[in-house]
């Protein structure tokens, strides 16, 4: 056969108009060697051989797709206005139709795990102070030991090295930790300024200091607050001057142009001092790995695992149970502490593979007690933050990839279940716009089962290489990409997330021949012609790249979900809003909700702890003005102050806000699919959560109130009524007014209690002085113990808060739900459930030591340890005014308590002080004291 015929009919086939086509993204074009074949009767490795000869001379340009295009490479030269190549993949054949887009620069900060999450705020000061002018902004660093301030310092440098264009050379980065010299402050000063020969004893020759070292770049300092007020004041002036004298020098000036960035977990206000923080304008706060969402601990969980498997050259299979329970414990130290707990379990794996094996398997019990413990205490309650991804193995291979174990998690029912609904519909004839509304919840829910199943915050082809054979994500972007535009369709995350596992589900059943039972719907090709096309092309492409033969009712599938990937659903009920404490757990929240119901109007407001409720309250303020609140706002807040939110927010916009407490991430999800399809205002949701939620509140005639009594009624009753107040608005039970009184008003039955009366029903009477108002009394006193106030809350209207009647078991299942909830509010870095426990252990030790303690004494007891180990993981160290006095005069419960210590000294890994002994002592004298049943021995009398 003539090639030169074969050149023309392709020429003739493909001409600048179709090159037009491929430029208006509609996909691929060319001829294949099967159209060769048809026009001109020839076998098709002649064909095939004919145009390949073609490219090679230069003539044909070849596209490497399935099946094979080629194109004239004049006329393609001609549109392109280059020389074109010869040959291209799909994606480089598309691109060079495209635009020439710049080239994004690489960010140093990239290398951050959470640079685009927890730390985006951080990253963008950061920013500011390299490239602020003229010489950049000298930055203050503050977090906890092991939050990763150092690898934040040198990202800075790298940053600024990069978009300053500086030569490493004349933009040294210079390293000094002050703690390493603190007890020697002249020796500290020799390493930060230099000194000359005799400055001091042993200084026998002159020595270049380390802001020397570091003119015309960076100097970090970390530990800044071990530097003496004198090495400060040193510094300060150097900032302020650019001007410093080496130890030993009395007239020489020297000059150096350095950007100071410190860092310090103290309080800076505590420990520098006053005019050098003057001296450094920016201060960036790094969170803590608590503070950290889950993804983000799950990256760093990797990310280590990784680095550990790169060091050792062995791969490591991590169960399930290992990764949950390193995301869910607050490590004091932080990301150092993590880091040191996976190298302990990769050496003990390394120690145990007593076979040799290039895999070892990771295992549970080699993790630290206490985190195990907390494991055991939490899993059940965490369980509704970890989707089925966390259910599987991860594989850790030197230099690859991190590898998710990922068989048996997808629903084969909800794909059944779809294809009948698919099948019903077409039988009975439905129009395309009546099928996709008959067909949209359950596609809706097809997807959210495959979502379900992979959450990650950020989906791009490296995450997606984790769960997904790579030929399949490849596959998944490059039909995607033709598909989507033919019909006009956003290339969506969440669209290529659900089509690489849709396919990755298909051709696993294809493997196993798992038969789908399904009859004819070819009905559909009438109403779904576009989605069918692009369909058919999807499956022929399909069948080609992995050599499979999928059946023709597949294309119906397909084309089913590409029909119904369109933009995310309206909310048409209130304005939805979560508000929570942490820097990023109502973000994280959030973005679930968002993800999983493909929607993006649940909006978050983050409570850092630092922060104060001025301050949250200012930006859920703001939030709700900006919010579309037509039909009102609902509030989905944790607890404390936020619970109080809603009044005043009513108050202060005139939108009706409405604030729900204890959000948990299945109430949001719950609440947001709500929003989506009701058009009802946010009274009537609310309502209808109450009734669904939670149990119903005592109905009143009247309005309820608490009568809060003293003497004088403006002393201790005010006092009493601002607190009870705020703790009945914590409750959800603002609506109960507490009122004040003089305790001779209700003696002499006066006007004012007897309007009261006849306007108010009494729940309770609160004072320091007992009287008759046909309710409850409470003496002050009464109101300071958690077990005593949980008995208050319960008659004024929280039964809820007790379950059941109060038998000996209930009784201390209460307790310890009290105290444990309590705790929750009040501790940073203990987790009050496992702190809970221990109490108890250790207090049940001494009951057996005939230590007898009422429930009161024991619910004050459980408090106080919890608080007395937050202090000691914190090494918080307290005094005890008369301590050794104090233990000779009670010996035997020292000896007691001391001799129990290792209860609580071993799972946290602490110290209990004498002087924490003596406050424990005090606690149950002082209850032994007002009768409440522990009764000293004699000897300690």
């Amino acid at each position: 056969m003539n090639e030169t015929k074969v050149l023309e009919y392709v020429k003739e086939r493909v001409n600048a108009g179709l090159l037009e086509r491929i430029a208006g993204g509609d996909g691929l074009f060319g001829v294949t060697a099967g159209e060769v074949e048809r026009e001109f009767n020839m076998y098709r490795s002649n064909a095939s051989a004919l145009l390949n000869q073609l490219v090679k001379k230069g003539l044909l340009v070849k596209v490497d797709s399935r099946p094979v295009y080629f194109l004239p490479a004049d006329v393609l030269r001609a549109f392109l206005g280059v020389e074109p190549r010869e040959s291209y993949t799909p994606e480089e054949f598309l691109s060079a139709f495209r635009p020439a887009e710049p080239e994004r620069e690489e960010d140093p900060f990239d290398i951050l795990i959470g640079s685009r999450g927890s730390l985006a705020h951080q990253i963008d000061q950061a920013k500011a102070a390299i490239l602020y002018p003229p010489k950049g902004l000298h930055t203050l660093l503050i977090g906890e030991s092991g939050a990763g301030k150092t690898l934040f310092a040198r990202a800075m440098y790298d940053f600024g090295l990069a978009r300053l264009e500086r030569d490493k050379r004349k933009y040294p980065f210079v390293e000094f930790n002050c703690s390493d010299y603190y007890h020697n402050p002249q020796l500290l000063m020799s390493h930060l300024f230099g000194h000359l020969k005799g400055a001091f004893t042993g200084a026998e020759q002159e020595r270049e200091g380390l802001v020397e070292k570091a003119d015309g770049g960076i100097l970090f300092l970390d530990e800044i607050h071990r530097l003496p007020p004198e090495g400060q004041e040193l510094l300060f002036y150097l900032m302020d001057t650019g001007c410093y004298r080496k130890l030993g020098e009395s007239s020489n000036m020297r000059k150096a142009q350095v950007l100071i960035i410190g860092a310090t977990t103290e309080n800076p206000r505590d420990v520098l001092l006053k005019t050098f923080m003057r001296r450094i304008p920016l201060t960036i706060k790094l969170p803590p790995y608590r503070e950290r969402s889950t993804e983000e601990r799950l990256q760093i969980i990797e990310h280590i695992f990784m680095r550990e498997s790169t060091a050792t050259q062995k791969t490591y299979i991590v169960g399930p149970k290992i990764v949950k329970a390193l995301i869910a414990y607050d490590f004091p130290e932080n990301i150092g502490q993590l880091s040191s707990e996976i190298k302990v379990l990769c050496a003990r794996s390394f120690l145990n593979n007593v076979s040799g094996q290039d895999e070892l398997v990771v295992s549970f019990d080699n993790l630290s007690p206490a985190i195990r413990e907390k494991y055991r205490e939490t899993a059940d309650r965490l369980q509704e933050h970890f989707p089925s991804r966390y259910e599987q193995d991860i594989l850790v291979a030197p230099s690859s990839r991190v590898q998710y174990n990922y068989s048996r998690l997808f629903d084969e029912k909800a794909y059944q279940g779809l294809i009948k609904s698919i099948d019903r519909c077409t039988e009975i004839g439905l129009s395309k716009q009546e099928m996709d509304e008959a067909l949209s919840g359950e596609i809706r829910a097809y997807c959210n089962n495959i979502l379900k199943t992979f959450y990650s915050e950020n989906i791009h082809k490296e995450e997606l290489y984790k769960v997904v054979d790579e030929a399949v994500v490849d596959f998944t972007v490059e039909a995607a990409a033709e598909g989507f535009a033919a019909l006009g369709l956003e290339m969506s995350q969440r669209n290529l997330l659900v089509l690489a596992f849709h396919f990755k589900y298909l051709l696993e059943r294809l493997k196993t021949r798992s038969e789908i039972d399904q009859r004819e719907i070819s009905t559909l090709e009438r109403e779904y012609v576009q989605e069918l096309s692009a369909a058919e092309r999807v499956v022929e492409r399909l069948e080609e790249r992995f050599g499979v033969s999928i059946p023709k009712e597949e294309k119906y599938f397909i084309a089913i979900l590409l029909a119904n990937m369109r933009a995310a659903p309206a909310q048409s009920g209130p304005a939805l809003l979560i508000v929570t404490h942490g820097a990023s757990t109502a973000s994280s929240m959030a973005n679930v909700c968002n993800r999983l119901l493909d929607c993006d109007f649940v909006r978050a407001v983050d409570a850092p702890l630092e922060q104060s409720v001025a301050e949250t309250y200012a930006n859920v303020l703001r939030e709700v003005r900006r919010a579309d609140a037509e039909k009102g706002v609902l509030l989905l807040v944790d607890m404390g102050s936020l619970v109080s939110f809603g009044e005043r927010l009513t108050d202060e916009t005139g939108v009706s806000v409405k604030a729900i407490p204890n959000v948990t991430t299945l109430l949001a999800l719950d609440m947001a699919r709500t929003m989506l399809s009701t058009d009802k205002d946010v009274g009537t949701v609310f309502a209808e959560y109450q009734k669904k939620y939670e149990s119903p509140r005592p109905a009143f005639r009247k309005e309820s109130a608490v009568l809060s009594v003293c003497a004088s009624g403006a002393g201790t009753s005010v006092a009493l009524q601002s607190v009870l107040e705020e703790e009945l608005r914590q409750r959800g039970l603002g609506e109960v007014k507490v009122l004040t009184l003089a305790c001779s008003d209700v003696k002499e039955n006066s006007v004012q209690y007897q309007a009261i009366r006849a306007r108010y029903e009494l729940l309770a009477c609160v004072g320091n002085v007992e009287l008759q108002v046909g309710a409850p009394f409470f003496h002050v006193s009464q109101l300071i113990g958690p077990a005593d106030k949980a008995h208050f809350f319960k008659v004024v209207g929280q039964a809820a808060s007790v379950r059941g009647e109060e038998g000996p078991a209930e009784r201390k299942e209460s307790l310890q739900e009290e105290c444990r909830r309590f705790l929750g509010q009040n501790v940073t870095f203990v987790n009050p459930d496992v702190a809970v426990r221990y109490a108890e252990r250790f207090l049940t030790a001494l009951d057996e030591s005939k230590v007898n303690a009422d429930r009161a004494l024991r619910m004050s007891l459980v408090l106080h340890l919890g608080f007395m180990i937050e202090r000691n993981v914190c090494r918080k160290h307290i005094l005890f005014d008369g301590e050794a006095e104090f233990i000779a005069r009670h010996g035997e419960l020292h000896r007691r308590l001391r001799e129990r210590s290792h209860i609580l000294e071993e799972p946290f890994e602490i110290e209990v002080s004498d002087a924490e002994l003596c406050y424990i002592i005090q606690t149950i004298t002082q209850y032994g004291e007002k009768g409440t049943g522990y009764k000293p021995d004699p000897e300690e009398k």
